[in-house]
């Protein structure tokens, strides 16, 4: 069964040396996020990147406040506006890699859990052991007698010898 849980609360998250973001947790608003902002972009330019639209979509839905990001001009913290946002995203391939790995991977992977069924899992499960025995120590399968008898040959053509006489 499904618990509904309270609403959880934004978590600080460290990007890169000196730079951290507070993060709202909402998969559903997130990916309502980053499709409208993916489609915004790809009507402006068909050119433009789906997947970095779509990450900074949901980047810019989540994003409340940040810390050690400077101004353009060099003076105080940068506003916290979309075009900011993605500005950081294109200048720092790091914190874009990491954002995408961790904060809208598991937006992603929460929105795939459909009726409380996670991802299939890969490998060998541990609650369940595996049954077939590895290819490299199974006992090989009996080969069966694969030759037949030798049939005699068949005569074709007229014989050599001369019919008996009547």
């Amino acid at each position: 069964m499904f618990q509904i849980a309270a609403s959880v609360p934004p978590k600080w998250v460290d990007l890169a040396p000196g730079l951290r973001g507070l993060f709202r947790h909402g998969p559903s608003e997130a990916i309502v996020s980053a499709r409208r902002h993916l489609r915004m972009v790809m009507e402006e330019d068909d050119r433009s990147d789906p997947e970095f639209a779509f990450v900074t979509g949901c980047v810019i839905w989540g994003l409340v406040e940040w810390e050690g990001v400077g101004a353009a001009d060099g003076d105080g913290v940068a506003d916290l506006t979309a075009d900011n946002i993605v500005a950081l995203l294109r200048q720092r391939p790091d914190v874009y890699d990491k954002l995408d790995r961790t904060y809208v991977q598991s937006i992603v992977d929460a929105a795939a859990e459909k009726k409380g069924s996670g991802r299939s899992p890969t490998g060998t499960s541990t609650e369940v052991p595996p049954s077939a025995t590895p290819a490299a120590t199974a006992p090989n399968a009996p080969i069966a007698k694969t030759s037949r008898a030798a049939r005699p040959a068949k005569r074709s053509g007229r014989s050599s010898k001369a019919a008996p006489a009547n």
